[in-house]
């Protein structure tokens, strides 16, 4: 499906957040609830875990992204009372993604994939079915099952996603130039600006064209000025690893 020219206006009133972060008892788990500033929604994105968190850079270093809604909807969830009366409370998944190609899918976040209570399944099998009503995709999605560099790459990534206008200057340079070396470890394709410009100028730059989707590396290895570059997309080797089952299961369509 198209997204491009969605103006999102019903989708903002439908799927504003329906939890908020509760920091009354944050001093009990520190630095696991809270927001940041994001880069393609631009407002603030708030998280109820550090896999919330982790995921969520993850969509906004997604260059096939266009939207995502936190907390986006309340599913039914029926029940009997012990007095055999029906009963109903409200589940809310984690996050809605609409993806430039695709139809939306919902996703639920989870730690632990041994972390499977009957409560957890009995809302799978109803957020797959209120997916299925829509005509959305649905999976179950643990994103600190990732190898720890591959988490440590994304954490890093996130912070050189924000444009500064000095990138604007050297992109289309440093693009040139990497198109005739084919690959070069990032600070020797800074210092080759040294002539012009203070290398330490054009770092950051290079780290903003790998976040954003211009350049890419092997996501395997830590990111360090020694990895090598080429031009190219990061999120084909990061969609690999979700795709495949590092980060995500129980996928329904």
């Amino acid at each position: 499906m198209d997204w491009t020219n969605c103006d999102w206006v019903k989708e903002d009133q439908l799927y504003y957040p329906k939890l908020r972060v509760d920091n009354k008892i944050s001093w009990q788990h520190p630095h696991i609830i809270g927001t940041f500033r994001s880069v393609k929604l631009k407002r603030d994105v708030e998280f109820h875990s550090l896999g919330e968190r982790l995921f969520y850079y993850f969509l906004e270093l997604d260059t096939e992204v266009i939207r995502y809604y936190v907390q986006p909807v309340e599913v039914a969830m029926p029940q009997l009372d012990p007095e055999g009366q029906k009963k109903e409370w409200k589940h809310v998944p984690d996050v809605l993604v609409f993806r430039q190609g695709y139809i939306p899918q919902l996703y639920q976040i989870k730690e632990l994939s041994s972390d499977q209570t009957k409560t957890f399944e009995r809302c799978n099998k109803r957020c797959m079915e209120y997916s299925e009503e829509r005509r959305w995709r649905y999976s179950v999605i643990y994103p600190k099952t990732l190898p720890d560099v591959i988490q440590s790459n994304i954490n890093l990534l996130h912070g050189f996603l924000k444009h500064r206008k000095t990138y604007s200057q050297w992109k289309g340079q440093i693009l040139h130039r990497l198109n005739y070396l084919e690959e070069s470890t990032i600070i020797e394709l800074a210092r080759s600006f040294s002539s012009s410009v203070d290398f330490r100028v054009v770092l950051p730059a290079i780290y903003h064209l790998i976040a954003s989707g211009s350049l890419t590396y092997n996501i395997s290895k830590p990111l360090s000025e020694n990895q090598l570059v080429k031009v190219g997309n990061l999120m084909c080797q990061l969609n690999t690893h979700f795709q495949e089952g590092d980060g995500s299961e129980n996928e329904a369509s």
